[in-house]
């Protein structure tokens, strides 16, 4: 028989030549997630649910609660003007209360009260230094400046945990940034969680050698910790960067083509009430800095 001949053959029963032709799992899957009616549906059917429903929960629309890519942009670039135009501790504050809020309204509730005390010990090391004479003047003046960028990262860590690359970069095309410094951002996105993974791991490596990370033991070898942790994390930098530019790359982060997007990204009711927050507290700091405001 020529092997370009097509036959008949009942779908359960083998061939000639010992060959079941039972319709694949992957092609019982395509075929259900096509729609195709019968039989096929039937075969391969939990399996093939599961599946359709990891690729439903793969595409899922964007939380409820989130606020537009470019809004977190801006309110960043506003807060690390209000934080750094004056020296106003309550200017730090109000703009710490509004990244709490935007969080909190985001359901990370946990991540906003752990970015709010890591600001209150910072603003209590601050004092501690600026009362305790003049060799710790400058430590508390790190500390200060620590504090003000501490802000600005807030809002940072809100928009990278709430924020999916491919809305980023639709978002960035939409406000008609070059392709380059789109790329730069959405690889830059991803880069700190994966960096914050990588130093994980490392932890996890030296506890499994006992020589894990301990206050006692920063203090006794303090050189010997640094190299620990420090070393294999630089080392792994520059391969994370390659590997999150090359999948940047493969998702067509720097196509000629105009992007289109799943997700339509919005800037609803409590966006444009937080964007009008910031843009008042960067006006009063600009004042309060300027001294048109005592």
């Amino acid at each position: 028989m020529d092997n370009n001949t097509t036959t008949n053959r009942d779908p359960g029963k083998p061939s000639a030549y010992g060959a079941n032709t039972t319709p694949s799992f992957a092609c019982t899957a395509t075929l259900e997630s096509a729609g195709a009616p019968g039989p096929l549906q039937a075969s391969g059917g939990a399996a093939a649910k599961v599946s359709v429903r990891a690729r439903e929960r793969a595409a899922a629309v964007p939380p409820a609660h989130c606020i537009d890519p470019r809004v977190s942009l801006i309110c960043i670039l506003l807060i690390s003007l209000s934080t750094f135009a004056s020296a106003s501790v309550a200017v730090e504050l109000a703009a710490v209360g509004g990244c709490a809020l935007a969080g909190i309204w985001c359901g990370r509730l946990s991540s906003a009260l752990r970015w709010a005390a890591v600001w209150a010990v910072l603003f209590v090391l601050c004092w501690l230094c600026a009362h305790s004479g003049v060799v710790l003047m400058a430590v508390g003046a790190s500390f200060a400046m620590v504090r003000r960028m501490l802000c600005a990262f807030m809002m940072a860590a809100n928009m990278v945990g709430t924020t999916r690359t491919g809305e980023l970069a639709y978002s960035l095309q939409r406000l008609g940034l070059p392709k380059r410094v789109s790329a730069a951002l959405c690889v830059m996105l991803r880069f700190a969680p994966t960096l914050g993974q990588e130093f994980g791991a490392v932890l996890d490596a030296m506890k499994v050698r006992g020589i894990a990370l301990s206050p006692a033991r920063v203090l006794r070898h303090p050189v010997q910790v640094i190299e620990n942790l420090l070393v294999p994390v630089v080392g792994r930098v520059g391969i994370v960067a390659d590997e999150l530019a090359n999948a940047a790359a493969v998702r067509g982060i720097d196509a000629p083509n105009r992007r289109t997007s799943y997700y339509e990204p919005r800037i609803g009711v409590v966006d444009a009430l937080l964007l009008v927050y910031f843009v008042a507290l960067a006006g009063v700091s600009v004042a309060l800095g300027a001294g048109v405001l005592a």
